[in-house]
């Protein structure tokens, strides 16, 4: 995916799960998420189900893994991927919050001559207004 250097070089693909029925739907046709992730002594595991997996669009496009054993693998890391990268944006989100000022590129020297903020919100009722 990259040389070590952080650029992204190739894309593998979109991942779709498949069971034999369709998108993961139990007995009453509702979708469930979690039926990869059920134990193996339920009907509902990985082994039970018979996962197929099919990457559309990249390097990998129209490839099948239908082994339960390369199918278990590639959910998990999928997941611990999806589950990472929702860890991380919070993280980030958080950061760029709390760190405005240096992300803006304000100087911490100029808050004795600017209020930062003061006219962050233009119309809105906390804005201060100067009559002219």
């Amino acid at each position: 995916m990259d040389n070590g250097d952080g650029i992204v070089v190739g894309w593998l693909g979109h991942l779709t799960f498949r069971d034999k029925e369709g998108y993961f739907v139990d007995g009453d046709g509702i979708v469930r998420a979690d039926v990869l992730f059920r134990r193996a002594e339920s009907k509902y595991s990985v082994k039970q189900v018979g996962i197929t997996i099919e990457f559309y669009g990249g390097e990998l496009n129209r490839v099948n893994y239908s082994n339960p054993a390369t199918s278990k693998g590639l959910v998990y890391f999928w997941t611990c991927f999806i589950r990472s990268a929702l860890f991380f944006g919070h993280i980030w989100h958080g950061a760029r919050t709390l760190f405005k000022d240096v992300f803006t590129g304000i100087d911490p020297n100029l808050d004795v001559q600017v209020e930062f903020g003061a006219f962050q919100k233009i119309g809105g009722p906390t804005t201060r207004t100067q009559v002219v």
